[in-house]
């Protein structure tokens, strides 16, 4: 008889959702200036998202999915949660906002792992058409108080994991109460992968259990504040309200990321991307995508779950977001899609290579192995595709030539929403290649990209400069409105650019080279040297993984890391071909400032929580009796060895 009752009211939830979609609605006129230089069938896919789509993100996803209820949308330590079961808590969420007081006007700060309640809050949150803001508990202390308290909400929603990372910082700001969701909310048939999960997190005794007090409530007592609302939930959203706020990774102020507003145009549009009217490629259908970076960033909610969900896709959530983790986290849930940082991807290949517990390891559901967040060398690409091939990434999904694949190149940032990708060298009479080579970076047909000198003139191929885009997917603008000032550029016609903040070239008509920062430079008696420049002359080197240039004081160095299948004994040979490089190409009072640190595989890059590298770690490390300074053959080889 329950299971009869229950039946019948969860049919009625997807009634009101369908009821409250169908009521008519008044759109405002949302419309996006595009350039005229994108081709004609973006051209056409943008009109015809301006005059049928001109909606919420949450509306456009549940009416993509409302005749695809049934299949797994969600995918969590074994438990699979259909669409219509993740709109369904997405409404009841969504009841429960509105009955604290939660509207179209409102900012919800929100600190959540990669869980099934995170989709559930972000549907909800947009369903009400308030703005969520996802914030990383490693933020700075005053720089979180101020972030909370500007949301001017009365609450806060967190996972336990969280808890005691946030609750003193909590505690000093105006938030009056705290929802807490636990990382076993979601265990409806327990915990396929208990036995892993204890090994590394002890995902069952994560924390010791919370107290539930007067401003701290569960999922459950969550839920239960919703319980009576019955007017309508589904505010009438239209393309360009606000529908995000993440933050960058905080490499140039750690502890500070930059908040970046994006709207519902921005996601729906990236989704639409990967359709065929407006990528040129066919969609990707029946995948598992892999959402485990920070929710904080907008890679996470774009790139992870909105395309997902908007593919009709299955998303696997990963509530720890570790590298040494992370090839457990593969073979649990076997993602086709994975978009992941170098360094995780690095650490994995090393693991396959030569980790007795991964060296006889195969991935052959890895269809699309993803590179994100920063640049990937081109020893790093070399050895990441040699990895592919080794352990057949692909092979059970992709028939040959496309399998074993090849890894893909994400780009670009988070102010334009990573615009850039590399997948297909090209489509032939239906047949997919992949490159064998790095080809750079190609923007999304939908936007316009230049790479300007420093008086706004396009450059020439190969001629390296400001890196700026035009895009319906740019952010509107930061939340600290004092640093908008700084990231908009116009060119010689007056035209408007968003700043990538990025040294790139293009390399062809449609290749876009990113070469690292604006303002990461060595000032010289030649003029200003880039450390991208310094880089390249490191990484030219087969035998070379990568190279990363940082300041120490007056001085600098650049740790390099040796392609991990070349042997030890190559060590003085490679760092004395650096040298003759760098001596030859760079300047005496640069060569007497600059440093080498050789980091063997085992001293792989530190780290950031956002996964990429962490330049703050690296310039603590100072100048040791590890590193060696640029001028002497015979000091160099003594170090090494």
């Amino acid at each position: 008889m329950y299971n009869i009752v229950g039946e019948v009211l969860n049919m009625k939830i997807i009634d009101k959702i369908n009821q409250e979609l169908l009521k008519e609605k008044t759109r405002k006129s949302a419309r996006y200036e595009y350039g005229e230089n994108i081709p004609n069938s973006s051209k056409k896919a943008l009109e015809e998202l301006d005059i049928n789509h001109d909606t919420s993100w949450f509306e456009e996803i549940y009416k993509r999915n409302k005749n695809n209820l049934d299949f797994a949308a969600l995918l969590y330590r074994g438990n699979k949660i259909t669409y219509k079961e993740m709109f369904e808590k997405a409404y009841e969420y969504a009841k429960s906002l509105k009955q604290m007081g939660y509207d179209e006007n409102s900012i919800i700060p929100v600190c959540m792992s990669n869980v099934p309640e995170f989709v559930y809050l972000f549907l909800g949150i947009n369903m009400i058409g308030a703005k969520i803001n996802t914030i990383g508990s490693w933020f700075d202390e005053n720089y979180l108080i101020n972030i909370l308290n500007s949301t001017e909400s009365d609450n806060i929603f967190i996972t336990d994991d969280e808890y005691y990372n946030l609750k003193n910082r909590i505690e000093k700001s105006n938030i009056k109460n705290i929802c807490v969701f636990s990382l076993t909310d979601s265990f409806k048939n327990g915990n396929k992968y208990e036995d892993i999960d204890n090994r590394f997190h002890k995902i069952e005794n994560l924390i010791p259990k919370i107290k539930l007090e007067k401003n701290i409530i569960d999922n459950k007592e969550f839920l239960e504040i919703g319980k009576n609302y019955n007017d309508d939930v589904i505010y009438n959203g239209i393309l360009d309200d606000i529908c995000t706020i993440t933050y960058t990774s905080g490499t140039t102020n750690p502890g500070c990321p930059k908040g970046v507003e994006h709207t519902n145009r921005c996601y729906i549009t990236l989704s639409r991307y990967k359709e065929s009217d407006v990528s040129g490629m066919p969609s990707m259908r029946n995948i598992t995508v892999l959402g485990h970076i920070p929710t904080y960033t907008h890679m996470e909610l774009s790139c992870a779950i909105s395309d997902t969900l908007y593919e009709k896709c299955t998303l696997a959530l990963e509530p720890f977001y570790d590298k040494d983790f992370f090839p457990y986290s593969l073979l649990m849930n076997e993602p086709n899609f994975v978009p992941a940082s170098v360094g995780f991807w690095g650490n994995l290949c090393k693991l396959l290579n030569f980790d007795l517990v991964f060296k006889n390891v195969n991935m052959p559901f890895l269809m699309i192995p993803t590179v994100t967040g920063e640049a990937c060398s081109r020893g790093e690409e070399k050895f990441f595709n040699y990895t592919a091939r080794k352990h057949k990434f692909g092979v059970s999904k992709l028939p040959y030539p496309l399998a074993p694949v090849t890894f893909s190149i994400g780009g670009g940032t988070t102010e334009s929403s990573g615009i850039f990708v590399t997948l297909f060298k090209s489509l032939q009479e239906k047949k997919y290649v992949f490159s064998k080579k790095s080809l750079g970076l190609t923007p999304h047909k939908f936007a316009e990209i230049q790479v300007l000198d420093a008086k706004g003139n396009p450059c020439k191929l190969n001629e390296p400069g400001l890196l700026v885009a035009n895009s319906p997917c740019n952010m509107v603008g930061y939340i600290d409105e004092n640093l908008n000032k700084n990231v908009y550029v116009f060119d010689t016609n007056g035209r408007k650019w968003l700043s990538l903040n990025t040294y790139s070239y293009k390399s062809d008509k449609s290749r876009i080279k990113m070469k690292g920062r604006m303002g990461a430079y060595i000032e010289s008696s030649l003029g200003i040297i880039p450390y991208y420049l310094i880089e390249d002359i490191i990484d030219v080197d087969d035998d070379i993984l990568s190279s990363c240039l940082v300041k120490v004081g007056d001085k600098y160095v650049c740790h390099i890391e040796k392609q991990p299948l070349i042997s030890e004994e190559k060590l003085n040979e490679i760092v004395e071909n650096c040298q003759n490089r760098l001596t030859c190409a760079l300047p005496k009072d640069v060569i007497d400032r600059l440093y080498l640190r050789i980091r063997s595989n085992k001293e792989s890059f530190p780290l950031a929580p956002s996964g990429k590298r962490n330049y703050q770690e690296l310039i603590s490390e100072g100048i040791t009796d590890k590193c060696i300074k640029v001028e002497s053959v015979k000091k160099l080889i003594k170090n090494i060895k």
